[in-house]
């Protein structure tokens, strides 16, 4: 049911109950989607960033075995140099990609907060809207019992009479 009406079966008579909150409701339930998808994006965000921080960390190993291999064959003086200018810019490229990502953490757990009070909020109006259609319920049923009695009333006068 995605509007505010229902429609309640009551002694065979269709009774229409409105949230007054319903639109507010709706709102928040779009909120909520919204900051899901949200979080979402910013999860998958963190998910590629993580893989290039991984493939960073996988050169800078190849690097070093390379650097190894090179140090028990001959040592090639201008080749070490290359190499360990190469290791000082990943180390820099693994150093940047880490406080991103953490960076990026921070923001994701933002947003899973922000779908968590999302979440609270609609929980808090559908818990209202509940409790006002058990009261419309009964409501509708003290209606219901009045109408019954005058209907016994009026049969037992009438018998009476």
């Amino acid at each position: 049911m995605r509007g505010g009406w229902k429609i309640i079966w009551v002694a065979g008579v269709a009774m229409n109950f409105e949230f007054r909150l319903q639109r507010v409701l709706n709102y928040r339930e779009d909120q909520k989607r919204l900051a899901e998808e949200e979080l979402s994006r910013r999860q998958r965000e963190l998910d590629l960033l993580q893989e290039e921080l991984d493939a960073l960390l996988q050169k800078e190993l190849k690097l070093l075995n390379l650097c190894r291999e090179r140090l028990a064959k001959a040592v090639d003086i201008q080749l070490l140099g290359n190499i360990e200018s190469y290791r000082i810019v990943l180390q820099g490229r693994v150093e940047s990609k880490r406080q991103e990502r953490q960076e990026y953490c921070s923001r994701v757990e933002e947003q899973r907060q922000v779908v968590i009070d999302s979440w609270r909020s609609c929980q808090v109006l559908e818990k209202l809207k509940e409790k006002n259609l058990m009261d419309y319920r009964q409501e509708e049923k003290m209606r219901e019992q009045r109408f019954n009695d005058e209907i016994s009333l009026q049969q037992y006068l009438s018998k009476r009479g």
